[in-house]
């Protein structure tokens, strides 16, 4: 029997990205990217039993998985390798004959829940970026919605709560994602609540929530994950009941934290499998720390420095660079000198101490870790 484009490609897919993980020019390369920075950071702070050296490694199955959720939400067959997890026929009967809102996380092929609507004839409303739709709109219809009979609510758009409640009153499932603070719109404002993620805080938005409650409808939370190549599981959480009793404000976010506690478990088994580990930073607060300055002693200058590369990075955005402090999320501007530095201890471990770098410099980078004894 013949292997099917699908596998084929699929397949071409894995091999490309999983290459690359011990190629140690590639991983050179990604060290001086600013969104290998930014997902090292989150790691560091939210997963800091996951070591260092495998930061790149998972960097590049994000890189990876993304690329699977964009290939397979065009091929109908990967729906072949679909089981479903904990999906009652309860929760199923809602769906397909009340109104619900649907939510999801963007992980692993995150994509093909809306397939698996489409196949079980499930209608529903979703909502997306203006800029997701002028992209992509025309797959969406012709490949996540039954019969064609696609809606699309604008995330951006006015009124933005009234037009899903209105959907939810008419009978219709509405779609939309937990998380992610890719947008300008979608960035923290002073309505944000804070929740515990993963030992940790966030500031989340607690809408999805809060408008299933309005709407007095069931939220029913999936996430779809790989567990191998040949072997994608979409998970249904227990469906998160109304409640006209409660605060709704209270409400809301206890839901909130509910659904992030049960994706949390997924997430510590398979982290490469999150795309919002590129946006995590803008969730929380940055902690600047104080510039301190230490006495170098000679023994120290003899011996000379290491770059501290398991908490700093360094990267150029255009002409100008910066060091990045993963414990802090503290950006901070260098000069071209400090750059090359850093960048040849980051290479070169017997690189010399003879450098343009003025020795207060050398005493603040010493001070802050940024720099460590040789």
């Amino acid at each position: 029997m013949s292997t099917s484009i699908y596998l084929t490609q699929r397949d071409e897919i894995y091999h490309q990205y999983l290459n690359f993980n011990d190629n140690n020019d590639y991983k050179s390369k990604i060290s001086k990217n600013h969104s290998f920075n930014l997902v090292s950071a989150n790691f560091f702070n939210f997963l800091p039993e996951i070591d260092f050296e495998q930061h790149h490694n998972l960097y590049n199955e994000i890189t990876l998985h993304n690329r699977l959720t964009h290939f397979e939400q065009i091929h109908k067959e990967a729906l072949d390798y679909v089981t479903t997890e904990n999906l009652s026929p309860e929760t199923l009967k809602m769906l397909k004959e009340q109104p619900c809102v649907i939510s999801s996380f963007h992980f692993g092929s995150y994509r093909l829940l809306n397939a698996f609507l489409t196949k079980n004839n499930i209608p529903y409303t979703a909502v997306c970026p203006k800029a997701i739709l002028e992209k992509e709109e025309e797959m969406f219809r012709e490949n996540l919605f039954s019969n064609k009979e696609a809606k699309f609510i604008e995330l951006e758009s006015p009124a933005l709560g009234l037009k899903i409640i209105k959907e939810l009153k008419n009978g219709r499932n509405v779609f939309l994602y937990f998380d992610g603070f890719r947008g300008a719109l979608k960035g923290r404002t002073s309505e944000d609540e804070k929740i515990s993620f993963l030992d940790k805080e966030i500031y989340i938005k607690k809408g999805v929530a809060h408008l299933a409650n309005v709407a007095k409808v069931p939220l029913i939370t999936t996430i779809a994950y790989r567990k191998n190549i040949d072997d994608i599981r979409l998970h249904f959480f227990d469906p998160i009941m109304p409640d006209s009793e409660k605060n709704k404000e209270e409400y809301a976010l206890e839901a909130t934290q509910l659904a992030y506690d049960r994706f949390s478990y997924f997430l510590k088994k398979y982290p490469g499998q999150w795309e919002s580990w590129l946006y995590l930073h803008k969730q929380v607060e940055s902690n600047e720390q104080l510039i301190l300055t230490n006495q170098i002693s000679n023994e120290i200058l003899e011996k000379g420095f290491l770059f501290n590369t398991k908490r700093y990075g360094i990267f150029k955005i255009l002409e100008d660079s910066f060091l990045f402090d993963r414990f802090s999320y503290i950006t901070y501007p260098i000069d071209k000198n400090l750059h090359e530095y850093l960048e040849k201890l980051a290479e070169d471990k017997n690189f010399p101490i003879e450098t343009k770098v003025q020795k207060h410099t050398l005493k603040e980078l010493y001070g802050n870790q940024v720099l460590v004894s040789a």
